[in-house]
């Protein structure tokens, strides 16, 4: 089969941080697959075409040994396929059900964001990726695992390594470098609790997956692999739709009014801010063997990235997909937390705590606003978000 790059996208990977949607249009018109020579791989920007590869799983797959997320963190539920996949996040699954979600972490969550909260809401204003964002996901995932809160800036800061790796595309052996490191000191402390709940087992998720009596349960190598992705998967997600979803409301002004007169929309909102500015904006896949998709001939070994930002803004899926809407009817068909078999574990924990955030902060923060003296940037191709928020509320 003869492999055809075109079109070839002339555009930077620099361009695509900036602003994505320009380039997403652009395919959207003609084939909605492009090839990028700066980053090396293919997107693809069509809700159906994004929907095709990620179902596909004999001809498109997550992890190889070339893939970033593979270097970073080894073989786990996001890299595996088949049975080892089903095997790795079956031991999880029950834990992450909406049932079991609100029953566990449900006060959890509300006490984690009021006492973030309460450290600043009488300050009138505050940068709230620093103050907010970054921690909320943080100290929920360790309340999950029922490890001690004061490990937060070790986790925050083994992320921020994580998450530089996962877009080393030029593949920097410092960045190599230092997220494996990290990835060590944070099996290093999962191993020490896999010993406590062996030792003396409780109703946390670790001492269940520990404990599970079956033939086949996890190693210890396997469950510190498994809960490296659930941990610092769940971190981005929710710093960012939170973020998003305060900047969407601030920049919306009548989104936010009816959002403060009514609290039952604040669900709905989440959803529109997972397909308006998609936190998590593309997912990774790798061709096994050559495959043909409409007009465009992939080549075993390429680099596929379906750009779930690009889907979320198909205009042949959603009405007017550039404007912020709470009466869309089909938001729920967003991409915003993939779908198939790699459909992300731990999006009813991720709503749970954005809802919660954002319920909180509306409730705490009167006449919330943008600052005007800090203007926000919304940078990110892989993961998109602002750099910073700085909002003001009346004291």
């Amino acid at each position: 089969m003869m492999h055809d790059r075109t079109p070839c996208l002339e555009i930077t990977a620099e361009a695509l941080d900036r602003d994505p949607y320009p380039t997403f249009r652009t395919l959207q018109s003609g084939s909605s697959v492009g090839w990028v020579a700066d980053l090396g791989m293919w997107l693809v920007a069509g809700y159906r075409d994004v929907e095709t590869i990620l179902r596909n799983t004999d001809d498109f797959v997550t992890g190889t040994p070339d893939s970033l997320i593979f270097d970073t963190f080894g073989e786990h539920m996001l890299t595996a396929e088949g049975e080892q996949h089903e095997r790795f996040k079956s031991r999880f699954r029950g834990a992450f059900s909406p049932a079991r979600i609100r029953a566990s972490m449900e006060e959890r969550t509300d006490a984690c964001s009021r006492r973030l909260i309460d450290g600043f809401v009488n300050d009138g204003k505050a940068e709230f990726r620093a103050a907010y964002a970054s921690r909320l996901p943080v100290l929920s995932i360790l309340s999950l695992f029922d490890i001690p809160l004061e490990e937060e800036a070790k986790l925050r800061l083994w992320y921020d390594g994580f998450e530089r790796a996962l877009s080393n595309f030029a593949w920097r052996e410092d960045v190599r470098a230092r997220a494996q490191g990290y990835v060590g000191a944070f099996h290093a402390l999962i191993r020490h609790h896999i010993a406590r709940v062996r030792a003396a087992p409780d109703d946390s998720l670790l001492s269940q997956v520990v404990n599970d009596p079956s033939d086949d349960r996890l190693d210890d190598a396997e469950i510190c692999r498994n809960a490296s992705i659930i941990f610092f998967g769940g971190i981005s997600t929710v710093e960012a739709v939170v973020l998003n979803c305060l900047y969407a409301l601030c920049t919306h002004p009548d989104a936010l009014a009816s959002v403060r007169r009514d609290p039952a929309l604040i669900p709905q909102a989440i959803e529109e801010t997972l397909r308006w500015l998609s936190p998590v904006q593309s997912a990774t896949r790798h061709v096994v063997r050559d495959f043909t998709l409409g007009e465009t001939n992939f080549r075993a070994g390429d680099i596929v990235n379906c750009m779930l930002g690009a889907a979320n803004h198909d205009p042949r899926v959603f009405d007017e997909p550039a404007a912020f809407r709470l009466d869309r009817t089909n938001v729920r068909k967003h991409l915003g937390f993939a779908l198939g078999p790699h459909f992300c574990l731990g999006s009813n924990l991720a709503r749970l705590e954005a809802i919660t955030a954002i319920r909180h902060i509306l409730e705490c923060c009167p006449d919330m606003r943008l600052s005007a003296d800090h203007p926000a940037e919304i940078r990110g191709f892989e993961f998109r978000q602002p750099t910073a928020l700085h909002l003001e509320w009346r004291v």
